[in-house]
């Protein structure tokens, strides 16, 4: 049984619940509707350097509590998507799901485990097409779906923890080449083998993009605490780099099975204006999606960050440049 703790932080201290056996805290009886104090709010950045990921529920968290906590962590960039963002708040993005929409702004659907469903994403860390990976996200769940709608985490310092030594071994220097895919059905290692694309019955406004391959590590280590991390995003990964493609596909296989094990993932049920907040540089995320009759609306901020180890497969590309981002 998972009882809570009294965590202890400079000046403060916390009372948190485990998520898990393993990562995630719910942090018990905060109040983000007011300012906090540089104590608590030191207290809530080291609970999350240790646990990866925290859950902060309350049915009167609102944009504003939602603001707060995403400054704890740094600075907020806007998704590139403009028109999902707040007319009035650049950083607040809405994730809506609406059966009636008659003009969806996203209209890819896909049937999974045998259920037609709206808003599935499988297991990855945002922007791994991206040289430049964002630090974490605070999503609140403003209307939960009626059905389903759960959002699934995995820690990857603990699935790096659970390689063999072997296995370990065979991957510490070995790099990963990602480029953006999104066609959820196309054959990503770690996803569902069942997964189908359904018919486009309407012409949605999605946009194009043109995000040039990627390499990432497959290991790193945690800065705060020198923890190593299994750095693969299954969604958008191609291949690994200077390997031969039976070789590499076969690897990848392995290492995104292990990866993406259910037994080690925490599926978050949500309530009402549920915020939860996660290092994107440790957790995979995916959504189980809504049947398709099941409206749900989310409120999203992102947090700006890069660590540093990503860069363009093309060495005369700047992985500074200024480019349109995209939040997966």
């Amino acid at each position: 049984m998972l009882t809570e703790d009294a965590v202890a932080a400079g000046d403060a201290r916390l009372t948190t619940r485990p998520l898990t056996a393993g990562f995630g805290a719910e942090i018990v009886g905060v109040d983000l509707t007011a300012p906090l104090d540089e104590g608590t709010a030191a207290a809530i950045r080291q609970v999350w350097i240790d646990k990866g990921l925290l859950l902060f529920r309350s049915a009167a968290n609102d944009d504003e509590a939602q603001m707060r906590l995403s400054r704890l962590f740094g600075e907020m960039e806007p998704a590139a998507t403009a028109d999902m963002n707040d007319p009035d708040n650049k950083f607040m993005m809405t994730l809506a799901y609406d059966p009636e929409d008659n003009a969806p702004r996203f209209q890819q659907h896909y049937n999974v485990g045998g259920i037609d469903r709206a808003g599935w994403l499988g297991w990855h860390w945002d922007q791994s097409f991206m040289p430049t990976i964002v630090r974490g996200a605070v999503l609140r769940m403003a209307e939960p779906a009626s059905e389903m709608g759960e959002t699934g985490f995995i820690d990857a310092i603990e699935a790096y923890d659970r390689l063999s030594p072997a296995l370990k071994q065979r991957i510490e220097n070995l790099e990963v080449v990602y480029q953006f895919n999104p066609d959820f059905a196309s054959g990503q290692y770690g996803f569902p083998k069942d997964i189908t694309a359904l018919p486009r019955e309407r012409v949605s406004s999605e946009p194009g993009y043109d995000f040039p391959p990627v390499v990432h590590p497959m290991v790193i280590v945690q800065r705060e605490t020198g923890r190593k991390v299994l750095k693969l995003s299954p969604m958008h990964a191609r291949y690994i780099l200077g390997m031969e493609k039976a070789e590499s596909d076969a690897l990848l296989t392995e290492v995104a099975e292990h990866l993406v094990d259910p037994a080690f993932a925490y599926f978050h049920e949500w309530q009402k204006n549920d915020m939860v907040v996660w290092d994107n540089w440790r957790i995979i995320h995916g959504a189980n999606g809504v049947p398709l009759h099941c409206k749900r609306l989310a409120r999203r901020t992102t947090i700006m960050g890069d660590y540093k180890v990503g860069r363009y497969l093309d060495p005369t590309l700047d992985r500074d440049r200024e480019v349109k981002r995209l939040i997966d």
